[in-house]
Parts: C-alpha cells; sequence; structure tokens
C-alpha cells in the first residue's frame, strides 16, 4: 500500500514538473516570437522608409506601368512592400531564435559567441542570394514566358496588387529556400545525418520540390513550376556536398 502510494506521488511529481516545463518552453516560444516581431517591425519601417526605390526595383523587370483600380491601391502597394521587406530583413532573426529554441536540446551543442553571429552571416547571404537569383534569374524567366501568350489583341492591364502578390512570391519564396544549406547543416549538428542519407532521399526532395513550387508560383504551368524548383534541387545537393566536405575536414 505505501509503495502504491509512493508510485503516485512520484507519478505527480513527474507530471507536474512535465508541465511546468511545457510550460516554460512555451513561454521561451512566445517571448523569442516577440523578439522576431520587433525586428519585423523595425524591418517594416525601414521599407516605408524605402519604399519608393524597393517599387521602382521591382517594376524594372515587367517594363510596363502599373494601376490600381480602387482607391486604397496605392495603399495597398506601398503596404505590401513594406511588409514584404520587414519579412526579409527579419529572416536571418527568426533563423537565430530557432536555433537558439532548439539549442538546450543539446549538450554538444553551443551557438555562442563568435559562432551564431557567423550563421547569422550565412543565413543572412543565403537570403540576399535568393532575393538576387530570384530577380535576376527567375523572375524575369517567368515574366517572358508568360509575355509569350500575348497577341495585338491582347494587351495586359496589370494591377499593383496582383503584381507585387507575383513578385512577392518569388522574392520571399527564395529567401527562405535559399536557407536550405544552412537549416539541414544545422540540424546535422544535433541528429546524425549523413551524405548518404540525404543522397538516398533525393528522390523525394524531387517530388517535394516541385509541390513546393506548385504552391508558391502564381501559374499552374510546368515551366515556371521547373524554373522554380530547380534552383531547391540544386540547393539540395549544394547541401550535400557541403556534408561532405565537413567529414572530410573532421577526419
Amino acid at each position: 500500500m505505501m509503495n502504491s502510494k509512493k508510485q503516485l506521488q512520484k507519478k505527480q511529481k513527474s507530471s507536474s514538473s512535465q508541465r511546468l516545463l511545457i510550460k516554460d518552453h512555451f513561454k521561451e516560444l512566445i517571448n523569442r516570437f516577440y523578439v522576431w516581431v520587433v525586428f519585423f517591425v523595425i524591418g517594416s519601417a525601414l521599407g516605408y522608409q524605402f519604399y519608393e526605390v524597393i517599387l521602382n526595383w521591382l517594376i524594372v523587370p515587367l517594363k510596363k506601368p502599373l494601376f490600381y483600380t480602387s482607391p486604397i491601391g496605392g495603399f495597398e502597394a506601398v503596404f505590401g512592400v513594406t511588409v514584404m521587406a520587414g519579412f526579409l530583413v527579419s529572416l536571418p532573426i527568426f533563423i537565430y531564435q530557432i536555433i537558439k529554441f532548439v539549442e538546450p536540446t543539446s549538450t554538444k551543442v553551443n551557438f555562442g559567441g563568435k559562432k551564431i553571429f557567423l550563421y547569422l552571416l550565412i543565413s543572412l547571404f543565403l537570403a540576399v542570394s535568393g532575393i538576387l537569383v530570384s530577380y535576376y534569374l527567375v523572375f524575369p524567366a517567368s515574366l517572358s514566358f508568360l509575355n509569350k501568350f500575348g497577341s495585338n489583341q491582347l494587351e495586359s492591364l496589370i494591377s499593383t496588387k496582383d503584381y507585387f502578390s507575383f513578385v512577392s512570391k518569388y522574392l520571399i519564396g527564395f529567401a527562405v529556400l535559399f536557407q536550405l544549406p544552412l537549416v539541414i547543416y544545422i540540424t546535422s549538428l544535433f541528429t546524425p545525418i549523413t551524405p548518404k542519407l540525404l543522397w538516398s532521399k533525393f528522390k523525394y526532395v524531387f517530388a517535394l520540390s516541385f509541390l513546393i513550387a506548385a504552391i508558391l508560383t502564381p501559374t499552374p504551368d510546368l515551366v515556371n513550376q521547373t524554373i522554380m524548383a530547380t534552383p531547391i534541387i540544386v540547393l539540395y545537393l549544394l547541401t550535400i556536398l557541403i556534408l561532405i566536405i565537413k567529414r572530410i575536414i573532421v577526419k
């Protein structure tokens, strides 16, 4: 009888400590989310300060003027640009908050000091690379393909809302997708991920990349989906190469 009472008390203490642990983790997650929101707001404020420059830069590939058909059309364009700028500027901070949140799950991994700063720089570099690849290569190729469907009797009258929705999917999508090598590399520090394992999952990544492209691309055609899926596949193969180099250096 006494043993059963002791076991019951132990179970109650264990469940109570687990609830406290979950509560602490949830509180930390909320706090880190608030930190990211602060940087998101700062990035959005910067985007608003330079929204005319950003707008002009985004319209260049279209080579046509934009129009809006509602009183709030101009506001929607400026608001969309500022939100997009806020997200892109705060993306490395978002990655940083995720890293620091999962860091306590491993005693072998320490992201303090210069190391976390290096990861932030890499995340920023990858985000900028994704934006540039999207803007100078992928986005113009998509516009060129879609413009082929016009004719003398069909002239496009593109609204600001539709265009910025179109371009933001590319810029934000590529900025996020280009984080793939960093995310997989950091994950490999917590759990064993070998190049052989990644290669064995390549066929799934190949199919998944086209699924992601189908979600992100605003058109259902295979050409645009291939244009967006190709960098994902290349990044995945690049990640495998990075892990191979890492294993060689460690040895």
